[in-house]
This record gives C-alpha cells, sequence and structure tokens, in this order.
C-alpha cells in the first residue's frame, strides 16, 4: 500500500516575516510537530505576494501586462524564490520521498496571496508543489465546529444550482459591467458545461439576493456554483465582502456579514464555489468572510479565488476565466472534487511549461484554493 503523508503547514505574518510550524502524521497515527519557529529576512517573499494580485493601469483596467504570473522568467523566479523562504525545508526534502502526500497550508495576510499550487519544491527540476502533492487550504476548526447547519452529505446524482453574472449589466458607481454581455458563451452552457436547467442568472437577467435564497432553500442541491462579481471585503470589515446581485437593475449584494447572520436563508449545498474577484478572505486576521459564512451555512467543501481573475474580454486567446469556472464545475460534481481540480491544474501547469502563454499562467490556475471543513467532504 503506497504511504499517505498529511502535512499541515501554519503561516502568520509578523511584519515582513513569518511564524511558522508544521505537523506531519502517516495517518496511524496523531501529527506531530517537526519544526517552527520564525522565518527571517522574507521582505523579497512579501513584495513577491504582493505584485501577483493583478495591477490595474490608468485607466483602472486590469493590465496583464504587468502582472509577475504572466512572465515565464519573473513568474519561475518568484515561484523559486517562495518556495526557498516558505517551505521549510523539512518539508520540502518530506515531498521529494516516495508515496502519496497532502499539504494543509494554513496561511493568513500576505501569505494568503501566495500562488501555492505554482510555488516550487526543487529548484532543478522546476518541480512545483501542485506536482508534489495534493493541496487544500486550512480553516480553524472551530469554525466548523460552531457553525450553524451542516448540509446532507453529497450526492453526486442530484443537481447543481449555478447563479452566474447575476449583477447589474452596468454600475455606474462601481464600474462593474456583465462578464456575459448579452447571453451565455456556448463554451460555459451544454457541450460538458453548464446545463441550461441548472443556470438560473444567465448574463442579463435579473436575481435578487432574496431570490438566491429561495433558490438554494427550494430544493436538494450537491453543489453550488456562483460566478459573478464579488465585492472585496475590508481588514476592519471583512464581513463587508458580497456575492453582486441585482434588484430591479439595483445592485443587491448579500454580504458575509448576512449570510453568517442567517444561513437558513441562504442555506448552503456541500459543495459550494465562488468564482470571482478575491472571493477568499483569509487576507484578514478575522475570520468572517465569504467562505467562512458559506461553512456556517453548511458546506463541507469551499472552492474560492485569491484574487481579482481579469475578464475574459482582455484576453485575446481562450476563454481562461471559463474554462477555470468549468474546471471547478466539473470537479465539485465528481467524486474527488480536489484531486479532479488538481489533475485540471496540473494540466494547465503543463501547458504553461511547455508554451508560456497567458491563458495557461499561474494567474488563472493557481488563483483557486479550495477549504474543507472538518470531517465533512474528503475531497
Amino acid at each position: 500500500m503506497t504511504r499517505q503523508s498529511v502535512w499541515r503547514l501554519t503561516l502568520e505574518p509578523m511584519g515582513v516575516h513569518v511564524a511558522w510550524s508544521l505537523l506531519h502524521t502517516d495517518g496511524t497515527a496523531p501529527a506531530t510537530a517537526v519544526g517552527g519557529g520564525v522565518m527571517r529576512d522574507t521582505h523579497d517573499a512579501a513584495a513577491s505576494a504582493f505584485a501577483i494580485a493583478p495591477q490595474r493601469s490608468a485607466d483602472g483596467q486590469l493590465d496583464l501586462h504587468r502582472n509577475i504570473l504572466v512572465d515565464p522568467i519573473q513568474e519561475r523566479a518568484a515561484a523559486t524564490l517562495l518556495g526557498a523562504r516558505l517551505l521549510p525545508p523539512a518539508l520540502r526534502d518530506g515531498l521529494l520521498e516516495p508515496g502519496r502526500h497532502q499539504v494543509q497550508i494554513a496561511a493568513r495576510g500576505w501569505l494568503a496571496n501566495v500562488p501555492w499550487e505554482a510555488v516550487t519544491v526543487d529548484d532543478r527540476s522546476n518541480t512545483r508543489l501542485i506536482e508534489s502533492a495534493l493541496l487544500v487550504s486550512a480553516m480553524s476548526p472551530g469554525i466548523a465546529v460552531t457553525r450553524a447547519r451542516s448540509a446532507p452529505p453529497v450526492d453526486c446524482s442530484l443537481p447543481g444550482l449555478a447563479i452566474v453574472d447575476a449583477g447589474p449589466a452596468e454600475d455606474s458607481v462601481t464600474g462593474e459591467s456583465a462578464i456575459y454581455p448579452g447571453r451565455l458563451p456556448p463554451e460555459l452552457v451544454g457541450g460538458g458545461g453548464l446545463t441550461a436547467g441548472e443556470v438560473v442568472a444567465p448574463g442579463k437577467y435579473s436575481m435578487s439576493a432574496a431570490a438566491a435564497g429561495k433558490a438554494l432553500a427550494g430544493q436538494a442541491w450537491s453543489r453550488l456554483l456562483y460566478l459573478g462579481h464579488v465585492t472585496a471585503g475590508r481588514p476592519e470589515e471583512p464581513a463587508a465582502a458580497a456575492l453582486v446581485f441585482q434588484r430591479h437593475g439595483i445592485r443587491d449584494p448579500l454580504t458575509a456579514g448576512m449570510w453568517l447572520a442567517d444561513p437558513a436563508r441562504w442555506p448552503a449545498p456541500a459543495r459550494v464555489a465562488l468564482i470571482g474577484c478575491g472571493s477568499d478572505d483569509a487576507r484578514f486576521t478575522e475570520a468572517s468572510g465569504l467562505p467562512v459564512a458559506a461553512i456556517n451555512a453548511g458546506a463541507q467543501l469551499v472552492t474560492c479565488t485569491r484574487w481579482t481573475l481579469p475578464s475574459d474580454r482582455l484576453q485575446a486567446a481562450g476563454l481562461p476565466a471559463t474554462q477555470l469556472a468549468l474546471a471547478v464545475h466539473r470537479a465539485h460534481r465528481s467524486e474527488s472534487p480536489i484531486t479532479t481540480l488538481r489533475e485540471w491544474q496540473l494540466g494547465r501547469l503543463q501547458a504553461w511549461k511547455a508554451d508560456p502563454a497567458p491563458e495557461a499562467s499561474p494567474l488563472y490556475w493557481a488563483a483557486l484554493t479550495s477549504y474543507l471543513a472538518s470531517g465533512g467532504d474528503r475531497g
């Protein structure tokens, strides 16, 4: 039988330094401490992590040409630096040993902006963390223990609910516009994508936050895919993060605070995907953002995004953001969602190594992070 190793790496920022601890178990005994301490002189790592989020040009548009993740030379340099500075040597050495490895990463602050899947484990072979292990993001066990409700165990035969582009077609205040103006692209619906019956808010058609709650509570769902605009939280108020809906053409946000306060109104199925602009909230000290709200409302697995995803309209080739959403959708309807998603990410990594085109860059596939609630979906 292939040996299974589970590693838990916890990292907390201390200015530009990092406090860390590393636990390990082979599944036959409780986890034991491997090491811990403070990683010093990580200013370059912090600067690289901050530079990963897409930058905006003078007119407010995302500028892909200024992002280090779409430049193969800069991306590899950043991946090597982050791996060397943030992965303890014991973990790097352990992941090179034969066997199956899972790495649980609990990272907050600027460390949550690190594209962990893409960081380098072995510099000489350019081996990335996603190639060495199955990755999940770790959340405080107390969040699942104290949750308001728990969804029934996942039944992949049940339909999924997809809420797509639910916000206003144009918002003069925020400058947001429909992701898919006019209609949903054929790549998204049909032909292995979403089915027409599970898409409840296509394109410009109105859906309010209340209507989303009625849809969620109206029947048993195996999964929820939200694909649309996300309003980021604030350091002093992470619960202000919101999924963007509309009511009579006016912005109607569902904030994490609202979802946390009334989970019965927006009950979450076992698997939830929140694909939008930086739907993860781990960069804030307080855990009260959208992933926490989804778990509190019943989710066992939540997949979200670390940073803003450029619209497909900014790309010259392909529909990388749409393909990313579909990869998550396919993974969440499989028996092993995190393993299935990892297989897609490995394919994108190989494409990036072979032909570093922007649509294959870690800007997309390394933006994803998945949380598993304790005792829930095994992934």
